[in-house]
Order: structure tokens, then C-alpha cells, then sequence
């Protein structure tokens, strides 16, 4: 039955111009299984799975995107778990699982693989195929359903998940369980980590309009634009990766070759080696762009196509797309952080700003507290050059002959930065207060509501067993709360800014010739 229904759901979606489906399961017989009943349809399908090289994938990837009216295009692409590890499938807009991993991370990775940029539908059509009566069907309706991964966006959530994963697994796997004692152990976990990780994004959502607070925070057009810094520009990645590159490897040799938005990352077996050494420093990931990126460093061919754009890397599935979340560049932010502060003489032309010679130092605050930011802060005597100094440094240049001042120019600017951090740190003290104020008294009403329907339900109990579990229910509520209460009050005092000094310098502005 559950292939048959699989077979009306292609057989409706294929009807539709355009529409492609994409299909997963977790076992290579099932997926044996189903393209053969494909086959005898007439439908026109590939496999992929972790055997397939890399160059049969990208092959099968670019027929999947043919246009239906192709003679060369497949209509429907299986894949095993790994199989879609570094391929983008954009282009289409149905998803089927077959069946369904325990790990709602592997799901969102599963539904990564469609709903990315450059999709273009407005929704996206997602299968979960379910046999009724198994413990499947139990763990899709207490957990994986109430997690939301099939409507939203999870991954902030990854520690949460990540035990949720470990007990899903724990219930399902030990066979002493009745049946009775199974859900409820997935009723118990749906109730206090599923219903932890829904309030924890609602208050993320709404944040201070809950209780009429008003939090200081940034507009959305603020933090858009700030995100689209130079710092975080391809060409700033690029110069980023060359430079770990070339201080790593101790060789001024160009590593990434070409000037195309596609490029050509080459290393030797060495260089992939020393690599290597610096990824296994990296927290470890369930992500898989890093067991792509570990499986090439420990792999053979010496060289890897690459892209900083997002674009090229929807036009070229072959190119890795290298950003932020790339582990080469977590590896090079790591290995290219100084641990003391850096001193730099520089130059740069603007036809507004004040001419002359201006001190400035660079202070990176990190804020505490129960949410977390790192910010970089320019200080400069002249308000003016203070404001664009971090968009003026990308186009200065060194300037050996400027000299340095006197160290009482330091202290001055010490103390001006000492006044901003004082400022800024009491607002965000406050601001956390204000925060954990919300996320007790959301917390608060929404104990209150459950212990209200816990107690209405023990007193309707009509069997000892479900009184006595009800009752325990609402005791292990209880302890839960106070335990979250509790954290959440000593968070409150923890909203600070730690300053450390990065750069102190001295950038002459002039005037275009």
C-alpha cells in the first residue's frame, strides 16, 4: 500500500508541467525497489547514493534539471541519505520521504537540498509516507511533527535537537518498552524538550512586543545592511581564505587560481594534510558540507572548484560554494585571529572627510548575556572618520612614512572608547534584564495554562494509572519550570560587553589627485 500511494503521488505530480520530484530513503533496497516499479512505469529516473562518484552525480543532477521536454531530462531523481551531499536542487519543488530519519536535522538537511536559494516557487511540496500502527508513526506524530522542521527553519535549535535525536532513538531502540510505556515517554518528551525548543523560538519571533517592552534592538534594514559589509563581500572571503592559505602553508604561491567567479582551489597532498589538522580543531558538525570538505582534504585529487558567489554556485553545482559557514573559512578566521592587537599605518582617498592624519583604534566587543554578539568598534577624534572608518579601510594602503604619536594619544582614545563601552554596556545590561523579564513571564503563562489543563484532566481521571501518570506529569512540569526559572534569573545578571583592543593606528586621508 505505501508503494502504491507513492506511485499515485509521482504519477499526480508528473502530470504538472515543469514539476520534478525528488525522493529519499535510507535504505538501498527500497530505493532498488522503487526504481524498478518506476521503470516498468515508463517514468524516467536516476539513482544516487554514496558508491556514485562525483562526476556521475553532477551528470545525473544536470539532467535532472532539463526541462521536461528534453529527450535527455529524468523526471525523478532517488537518493540515499548521502547521495545529495553538495548537490542543489533548486529547480525543483516536491519532496518525498519515503522514509523518515529519527534525526530532525537529517530532515531539514533532506528539505535544505530544495527550499535554498534560488528556489523559485513561493511553497514547496513536501511527502512523508508513514505506515500507521509503527513506532514511525508514533514518533512522527508526537515529535517530528510538533518540532516543525516541515515548515520552518530549525537549525538554531541544534543543541535542543540534538538531545531530542538521542532520546527518540533511546525509546525507539529499547524492546522492553510496552506500547503504553512508549508513548508515554514520547509524551513526556514532546511535553518538555519539543515544548522548550517552540518557546524558545517563539520569544525569538516576538521578543520585547510580548509584554510591551521595548528592547533596543536593530531594525532589520540595519542589520541587512550591516551583514552586507565589505568584511562579508566575495572578494574580502577570497582575500581571507589566500592569506590563511599562505601564512598556513608558509609559501607566497597562489592557492585559488583563476578570476572567474568559479575558481580552482589547488593544494598538494601536503597542504591538504596541514589542512586537515586545522579543520579536526574545529567543533565538531553534523553538517555536511564539512564531511564534504573533510572527505576532499583526506581524498586524492589535488584540486577542488570553488566560488564565493551564490550565484555561480546556483549555475555551477560542480563549485563549492565557500561561505561563512564553509569550515575552510572557520578554519581561517581561527588561524588568522591575533591574540594581541595589531598596530598599522595607513592611507586612503576621500573627497569629504577632513584631511590630516587621524589616530583610531578598533575595539571588538563581545556581548553576554542570553543572547550573543560580537560587534567591531571604531573610535576616532573625528566623528566624521569615525563613522566611515570601516568603510574606508578596505581602500587604504600601508603608509610606512606616517609616523605614530605620543602614547597620550592612545590613553585619550582609550578613554573615549572607555565612555562608549560604559554607555553601551549599562543599555545591554539592561536590555538583558528586560529579555529574561519576557522569558519568565512568557514561561510563567505558559506553566500556569499546562498545569491548569494537567490538573483538570487528574481531576476527570476516571483510572488510577492515568491519574498517578497525570500526576507525575504534572510534577516533572514543576521541575521543570523552577529549573528553567532559575537559570533564567541568574542570566539576568550576566548582560555585559567584554572589550578587547584589535587595532590601534594611524590613517592619513587625503584628497583625490
Amino acid at each position: 500500500p505505501k508503494a502504491d500511494a507513492f506511485m499515485q503521488v509521482v504519477k499526480d505530480k508528473l502530470a504538472m508541467p515543469r514539476n520534478k520530484v525528488l525522493v529519499f530513503s535510507t535504505f538501498r533496497h527500497t530505493l532498488r525497489y522503487l526504481i524498478g516499479k518506476l521503470i516498468a512505469a515508463g517514468v524516467r529516473v536516476g539513482l544516487v547514493h554514496g558508491d556514485v562518484p562525483d562526476e556521475d552525480r553532477a551528470t545525473l543532477r544536470r539532467r535532472f534539471a532539463l526541462p521536461k521536454e528534453d529527450a535527455d531530462a529524468l523526471d525523478i531523481l532517488l537518493s540515499s541519505e548521502v547521495g545529495c551531499e553538495g548537490l542543489d536542487f533548486q529547480f525543483c519543488d516536491c519532496l518525498v520521504n519515503f522514509d523518515l530519519p529519527w534525526n530532525p536535522m537529517r530532515i531539514e538537511q533532506r528539505i535544505g537540498r530544495i527550499d535554498r536559494y534560488g528556489q523559485q516557487s513561493d511553497t514547496i511540496g513536501i511527502f512523508n509516507f508513514i505506515t500507521p500502527g509503527t513506532i514511525d508513526a508514533e514518533i512522527f506524530d508526537r515529535c517530528l511533527s510538533r518540532i516543525g522542521v516541515f515548515q520552518h527553519a530549525i537549525g538554531g535549535n541544534e543543541e535542543i535537537l540534538g538531545d531530542i535525536t538521542k532520546e527518540i532513538h533511546g525509546i525507539a531502540e529499547t524492546f522492553t518498552l510496552s506500547e503504553e510505556e512508549r508513548e508515554r515517554r514520547l509524551l513526556q518528551l514532546a511535553d518538555n524538550k519539543i515544548r522548550q525548543m517552540q518557546e524558545e523560538q517563539r520569544l525569538e519571533e516576538r521578543q520585547g512586543e510580548l509584554f510591551g517592552l521595548n528592547l533596543a534592538a536593530a531594525s532589520w534594514e540595519q542589520k541587512l545592511a550591516k551583514s552586507r559589509s565589505h568584511w562579508l563581500e566575495p572578494q574580502a572571503l577570497g582575500l581571507a581564505v589566500s592569506s590563511y592559505l599562505a601564512r598556513r602553508l608558509g609559501k607566497e604561491q597562489d592557492y585559488l587560481l583563476g578570476d572567474k567567479a568559479v575558481r580552482t582551489l589547488r593544494l598538494s597532498q601536503e597542504a591538504r594534510a596541514a589542512l586537515l589538522e586545522d579543520f579536526r580543531q574545529l567543533p565538531r558538525s553534523t553538517d555536511p558540507t564539512h564531511r564534504i570538505w573533510e572527505r576532499w582534504l583526506k581524498g586524492s585529487l589535488p584540486t577542488l572548484p570553488v566560488t564565493f558567489e551564490q550565484e555561480a554556485a546556483v549555475d555551477n553545482a560542480s563549485a563549492v560554494l565557500l561561505s561563512l559557514g564553509h569550515p575552510l573559512l572557520r578554519q581561517a578566521a581561527a588561524y588568522l585571529q591575533e591574540a594581541e592587537s595589531v598596530a598599522v599605518r595607513l592611507s586612503a582617498v576621500h573627497e569629504s572627510l577632513p584631511e590630516g592624519q587621524h589616530p583610531f583604534a578598533l575595539y571588538r566587543w563581545t556581548r553576554q548575556g542570553v543572547k550573543r554578539d560580537e560587534d567591531l568598534i571604531p573610535v576616532v577624534r573625528a566623528p566624521a572618520v569615525a563613522e566611515a572608518l570601516l568603510e574606508l579601510l578596505p581602500t587604504a594602503i600601508d603608509a610606512p612614512a606616517v609616523e605614530f604619536p605620543l602614547q597620550q594619544v592612545w590613553d585619550d582614545l582609550d578613554a573615549v572608547h572607555h565612555q562608549l563601552w560604559l554607555a553601551e554596556a549599562t543599555q545591554h545590561a539592561e536590555d538583558n534584564r528586560q529579555l529574561v523579564g519576557v522569558r519568565i513571564q512568557s514561561l510563567t503563562a505558559s506553566f500556569t495554562a499546562r498545569r491548569a489543563l494537567l490538573e483538570a484532566q487528574i481531576g476527570r481521571a476516571m483510572n488510577d494509572k492515568i491519574r498517578v501518570m497525570k500526576q507525575a506529569e504534572l510534577e516533572r512540569a514543576q521541575v521543570d519550570f523552577d529549573v528553567r526559572v532559575a537559570a533564567l534569573r541568574r542570566a539576568a545578571e550576566s548582560g555585559d560587553i567584554k572589550a578587547t583592543p584589535a587595532v590601534f593606528g594611524v590613517i592619513e586621508v587625503r584628497r583625490g589627485q
